[in-house]
């Protein structure tokens, strides 16, 4: 939530921009019917918003002032100089009501107070008397001046001896409005003097609260008379580390109803809009992706010429440039997560246009479809947010098309009325995972066998799993559509969807069931930037395998371990498959006595990759193989060592893959 009202404070503040720049453009021409209007959508705007985020001083305040341009709208008021200086003045208060978040002072109180009157006042000059509505908005400006009070709460030794609890007192304070509370523990005497049923302490307190003086003597009336208690109303909130005697006080509870209130100056408001300007801070910047990109840049050549020191640094026996190489990679490593998190973007910045898309489509095929979007504060790197826009478009759009039914079918099949698609993203570990979920009609694995052998894909005596069956789908030009429409079914679509997430190193699976719906899962990267790799050999070249599918390595001794029967190693008890990448990648067996085995996770299950050694943890910055280079599917990208040789990154799940598919093939 507090991510959200930081957000919405950033927003606020540049609705407010742009309704000063508007009003500026205004003092030229003061009834441009175009700049009227767009002032008047801003403030709807930012009363929702404040509305939407519970800040209701803010949304009430700004509903006077979208009433009042309202009327300037349809001509039953002509804009003034008079109304524009009022309607800077309100501007200046709606920052400070924004970059307090509702907390003000007593000055900025009857500013409120003023300026609201002000607001209303020009309203019911031109509706005619004060109206039954006006009266009660005039009320709640009142009500909602916000004032501290202090109060100086003293009981007797004997309070408690009648089960009296000053806690649950100062707990009521807390419930009226924000309560500062400080213990005076000056009289409390020595431990072999101490009495435990008596009150030895005293309790100074600051309340901000719109609750008037009586309400608040109200609290103590039972516990009076064994107690001295002070309430004084203070001008500015002064801060309980300084004497009492510093607060400025207005009115005590004995005289409180016969004061008079004060009338607010020109004087003071400027004061206060003075004060508002000193006090405003740029919190947050727009910056152009571009200089975003260059940042990466600069930073992933910075981390290149960092290893390249820590190696000169290891070959060189010199405290001072080992030094020197450790204090950079500190810097560096900090320079990078920096950097990196201001790449990151919310999912949020996508499902915008996912729900006006669930929302046109819908209503084109008739069908009545709720979508419900969780997680979307979960980040991701900017790259990837590019390449998935259309991926999940296009996910999205068969999810209305192929997988709920219309309203009609869902009845017949005792379904709800409404069909859901549920998108859902978190994150684990160094990914980020982007659920699509709808209770549709589902995929048949069966009729998809069929268009698979229609097609020669498979031969009838194939005997593959639901899983293998499902992901056919994904093979270009396969559908099962018996109908072509401008939103699918001509078999273009699903193999791009897979391409363009592998693009962005991703991964899909599918998970469907007849009848009660499909579930697309993406697993994504947070970056594909910088990674954390486990620099190894194999057959005296570099590779990396990125860190983030490493589980854990092992010393293999001998071949004893190996059962090449079936690709099996035995492992703490465990049986796991394992991939020897020396024959795997240049058909030649090494004829090292010792290696290693680094066991990574592919589709939640372990897989041993045999290598010749590790050489130990590196960050890597990845770089594209470029366009004479695109077929290698089980190479992700290069990356510059610190020596200046290159390492090819690993695709371990290509590689998997690769193998599994290798391997069925010649049991076939």
């Amino acid at each position: 939530m507090e991510l959200l009202q930081t957000k919405y404070k950033d927003e606020a503040i540049e609705l407010i921009e742009a309704i000063e720049k508007s009003l500026l453009l205004m003092g030229n021409d003061l009834n441009d019917p175009a700049l009227i209007e767009e002032v008047f959508r801003n403030m709807h705007t930012l009363k929702g918003n404040s509305s939407m985020f519970g800040f209701k001083l803010i949304a009430d305040f700004t509903h006077h002032l979208e009433s009042l341009y309202e009327l300037i709208r349809t001509g039953e008021i002509k804009t003034s100089k008079q109304i524009l200086n009022i309607s800077f003045a309100a501007l200046d208060h709606l920052a400070s009501l924004v970059n307090s978040s509702g907390t003000l002072t007593e000055t900025e109180h009857k500013v409120h107070h003023h300026l609201s009157e002000k607001i209303i006042t020009i309203i019911c000059s031109v509706t005619g008397n004060d109206s039954e509505k006006d009266i009660r908005a005039k009320e709640k400006i009142t009500k909602t001046c916000l004032k501290t009070w202090r109060i100086d709460f003293r009981p007797d030794k004997s309070f408690f001896l009648n089960a009296s609890d000053p806690f649950f007192i100062i707990d009521e304070l807390h419930q009226f409005g924000e309560c500062e509370v400080v213990a005076s523990t000056e009289n409390i005497p020595l431990l072999e003097d101490c009495e435990f049923n008596l009150c030895y302490t005293s309790w100074d307190i600051l309340l901000t609260t719109e609750k008037d003086i009586h309400q608040i003597h109200k609290l103590f009336e039972f516990v009076q008379h064994k107690c001295k208690m002070e309430i004084t109303e203070v001008l500015q909130k002064p801060s309980l580390e300084h004497p009492a005697s510093e607060a400025v006080p207005i009115s005590k509870f004995n005289n409180a109803e016969g004061s008079n209130e004060e009338i607010i100056t020109p004087s003071q408001i400027k004061n206060v809009q003075n004060h508002i300007q000193k006090k405003q801070v740029i919190s947050s910047i727009r910056v152009p992706s571009e200089r975003l990109d260059n940042l990466m840049n600069l930073v992933s050549e910075l981390m290149t010429l960092q290893a390249k020191l820590g190696t000169l640094s290891e070959q060189n026996s010199h405290t001072d440039l080992l030094a020197l190489s450790e204090n950079l990679e500190k810097i560096s490593t900090r320079l990078r997560d920096n950097a990196f998190s201001m790449c990151l973007v919310p999912l949020e910045h996508v499902i915008t246009p996912l729900h006006r898309l669930v929302r046109d489509l819908a209503s084109d095929l008739n069908k009545d479809i709720e979508f419900i979007a969780d997680g979307t504060d979960t980040e991701l790197d900017k790259n990837i947010m590019e390449g998935l826009s259309d991926p999940l478009m296009h996910l999205i759009r068969n999810s209305i098309d192929h997988g709920i039914e219309d309203t009609e079918t869902r009845m017949r099949l005792g379904k709800p009325k409404n069909g859901k698609i549920l998108f859902s993203a978190y994150r684990s570990g160094t990914h980020v995972y982007i659920e699509i979920e709808d209770d549709g009609q589902g995929i048949d694995p069966e009729k998809i066998r069929r268009k698979a052998i229609e097609k020669g894909l498979i031969s009838a005596d194939d005997n593959l799993g639901d899983k293998d069956i499902l992901n056919m789908i994904f093979l270009p030009g396969f559908s099962t559509a018996t109908r072509v429409s401008e939103i699918s079914g001509r078999g273009v679509g699903m193999d791009v969807v897979k391409r363009k997430i592998a693009d962005i190193r991703g991964q899909i699976k599918i998970k469907s069931a007849v009848n009660i719906g499909t579930t697309i899962t993406i697993r994504l990267p947070i970056t594909v930037s910088i990674i954390d790799g486990l620099l190894v050999k194999i057959n005296h070249a570099d590779y990396v395998i990125p860190l983030s599918a490493v589980e854990r390595c092992y010393e293999i001794s001998n071949d004893s371990q190996l059962n090449r029967f079936n690709n099996i190693i035995v492992l703490d008890g465990e049986q796991i498959p394992f991939i020897n990448l020396s024959e795997e990648f240049d058909g030649i067996e090494n004829s090292l006595l010792s290696r290693e085995i680094v066991i990574i996770y592919y589709d939640e299950k372990k897989v041993g990759l045999i290598v010749d050694n590790v050489v130990g943890k590196f960050q890597a910055v990845l770089k594209p193989l470029g366009k004479y280079f695109l077929q290698m599917d089980n190479i992700s990208g290069a990356t510059i060592l610190g020596n200046g040789n290159i390492a090819l990154v690993l695709d371990t799940n290509n590689v998997t893959e690769q193998f599994l598919n290798k391997k069925s093939v010649y049991s076939c």
